[in-house]
């Protein structure tokens, strides 16, 4: 056979090749799930519900910023899976993202902005998609030299004692300062997620504990209103309760 036939029957053989399958996916779907309650209630905007002291009290604003969602797998090395995000904790709220298999030990994640981007970095270059922009924030940032409110509960409640009198009396905690940034670790049974598979992992939220927990309780009476600034004890108090109120079910 010549060299040209030679070549013409490797050309066809080889435009003659079978497609090759694409392989199959190789990433695993991480789910992240904030149940929302207050103490055995569900957690519902303008639900009425009672303080340590029995006290009525009304909850019409509860969010707040999380950063650095991550997994912490068998090795302590972290799965990133979301930078920030606006939670708005009356809304049962969920990420969930594509990442690499792994047998998963704990998760974590922060509340607030590290301190980086939280006054370094001007809003308005954010687009407005982003949480962090001006329209992303959704009023939760003060001004670009100031930063962002980490974490806002507004309500009110009834101070007179009396079951039927309105509920008047101004709740305002407005967290935001690098030295309230929190992060939080917590351990889950090992499980191993496999390509493919997708898992939800459940993390309890208990806005009761914004209130009051084994170490600290607010008195509605005088622990009423925090902008951190000109209250930055209140605002210390406040976030530490924040931070208590997340745990595993």
């Amino acid at each position: 056979m010549g060299a040209c036939a030679m070549m013409l029957v490797l050309t066809q053989c080889s435009a003659c090749k079978e497609p090759q399958e694409p392989e199959g996916n190789t990433d695993a779907t991480y789910i992240v799930h904030w149940i929302t309650k207050y103490g055995n209630d569900d957690l519902i905007q303008g639900q009425t519900y009672r303080d340590a002291f029995n006290r009525r009290l009304l909850l019409e604003d509860l969010r707040g910023y999380i950063s650095q969602v991550a997994l912490i797998d068998e090795n302590d090395s972290s799965i990133v899976l979301k930078d920030f995000a606006l939670m708005n904790w009356f809304a049962d709220p969920t990420i969930s993202t594509a990442a690499q298999p792994a047998k998963i030990k704990a998760l974590r994640f922060s509340l607030g902005i590290p301190a980086v981007y939280n006054t370094s970095v001007d809003p308005t270059t954010y687009p407005n998609a982003h949480p962090l922009s001006v329209a992303g924030a959704a009023g939760m940032f003060w001004t670009w030299n100031t930063g962002y409110i980490f974490y806002q509960l507004n309500g009110k409640c009834d101070l007179s004692g009396s079951e039927n009198q309105p509920l008047i009396d101004p709740i305002a905690y407005h967290c935001g300062d690098d030295t309230l940034f929190r992060t939080i670790t917590l351990d889950i049974a090992d499980v191993t997620v496999k390509a493919g598979d997708a898992y939800q992992f459940n993390i309890l939220f208990d806005a009761q504990k914004c209130f009051w927990n084994d170490q600290d309780t607010m008195d509605l009476d005088v622990d009423y209103l925090t902008h951190t600034s000109g209250n930055l004890p209140l605002a210390l108090r406040a976030m530490d309760l924040y931070q208590s109120a997340f745990s595993i079910p």
